[in-house]
């Protein structure tokens, strides 16, 4: 794995602090002291992004704009997609350290805010602000993580994959998806392989649960009707400080 190369870097001394940052979504808008480490990456489809070192646990990704995933791999080269990254969401790069499995790529077209609070890490220890701001992240990490081990281990391979349609549907306010994944990423995410899911969405299609105007956007004509055959709550935008 190789670090995603860096498009565009904003130099630290022109950054905006978090607080006058556009990315409404991301939790560190909060903070009101300027970032004394700040970089914007660029990323193209495919790209991935690496962390370059540190031993802070205070170095963040911010997604501002686009859709990205969290990966790891096995030693058999087969990768896992652990987490879908969107506007807003925000992810520790030590998990992509040096020597790590662990890498984030970018699904679509990506704006990535590279945060390092490192050197602010004594005055954060006692702002309430930082402090809250850490505890939204990591529940909502925890959760969402929770609800995906669930989901591989008890949906099976159809109820997946309508969840899946259903979600990205939701989070879009049930207008047309503009799926910014491949089939092999999909799988990749739900556990299964290509073909399974090439033939699932294939059975859907035909269901009328959901109509595709392209191999890459679709729409669900009733969420509800979706939602009456999965055993579990599709989940809905996420409310955002």
């Amino acid at each position: 794995m190789s670090i995603a190369p860096l498009l565009s870097e904003i130099p630290p001394t022109i950054c905006a602090a978090c607080a006058s940052c556009p990315c409404e979504g991301c939790a560190f808008r909060v903070l009101q002291a300027s970032p004394v480490r700040q970089r914007a990456h660029i990323l193209r489809r495919g790209d991935r992004l690496e962390s370059r070192g540190g031993k802070g646990c205070l170095q963040f990704w911010i997604i501002v704009e686009g859709t990205a995933a969290s990966c790891t791999s096995f030693n058999d080269g087969r990768r896992q997609i652990v987490g879908l990254e969107r506007s807003g969401d925000v992810i520790c790069a030590q998990m992509a350290g040096s020597g790590s499995a662990n890498w984030l790529e970018a699904l679509s077209d990506c704006r990535v805010c590279e945060l390092d609070l490192t050197p602010l890490a004594h005055q954060l220890r006692s702002d309430s602000a930082f402090l809250s701001a850490s505890f939204h992240i990591a529940h909502r990490r925890l959760t969402r993580a929770q609800a995906h081990v669930s989901m591989l281990g008890r949906l099976d391979s159809r109820e997946r994959v309508l969840l899946f349609l259903g979600e990205m549907a939701a989070q879009t306010g049930n207008g047309v998806v503009a799926l910014p994944m491949s089939r092999e990423d999909i799988a990749d995410y739900l556990g299964l392989n290509t073909e399974t899911v090439s033939r699932i969405l294939g059975r859907i299609k035909r269901s009328g649960l959901v109509r595709f105007l392209t191999p890459t956007e679709y729409v669900v004509p009733d969420l509800a009707a979706v939602a009456a055959r999965l055993p579990v709550a599709i989940p809905t935008a996420e409310a955002r400080p």
